[in-house]
């Protein structure tokens, strides 16, 4: 049931980005336009792909810290951790990507953060786009 709910208001936030975001980007230039539709798919990938990452090893690393650290925690909790880490990393990763490029694309437009490209690569934090981070002007 949650899952239902979850989807069409992840889909309302997005919309309503995709509807508001224009005529500011209108105001700023032909590369505020241009900065959204290449910095999306882009921010999108790469969150998907530094979640997945950061989120593996941080994953394993803290499921087999607390089985024991033992042979029998690394030998359970790697594998688990793994891929549970991974597969919630980069699922938040692809969202906070894709918002990032968006709307970041419209005020810095081609820039390394637009793409989610900022930063150290094993350093990133697909969790902040649900942590309160404000994109007010």
């Amino acid at each position: 049931m949650k899952k239902i709910l979850c989807i069409p208001v992840a889909m309302s936030l997005l919309l309503s980005i995709v509807i508001a975001k224009p005529a500011k980007a209108m105001e700023k230039g032909v590369l505020s336009i241009i900065g959204p539709i290449v910095g999306a798919p882009i921010g999108g990938v790469m969150g998907l792909i530094r979640g997945f990452t950061a989120k593996a090893i941080d994953g394993s690393n803290h499921l087999s810290e607390d089985l024991g650290d033992g042979f029998v925690g690394r030998l359970i909790g790697t594998p688990v951790g793994l891929v549970i880490g991974g597969v919630v990393g980069g699922v938040t990763g692809l969202v906070n990507g894709v918002v990032d490029g968006i709307i970041i694309g419209i005020d810095d437009p081609l820039s390394a953060e637009s793409a989610s490209l900022d930063g150290d690569f094993i350093d990133y934090d697909p969790f902040e786009l649900f942590e309160g981070k404000s994109f007010a002007q």
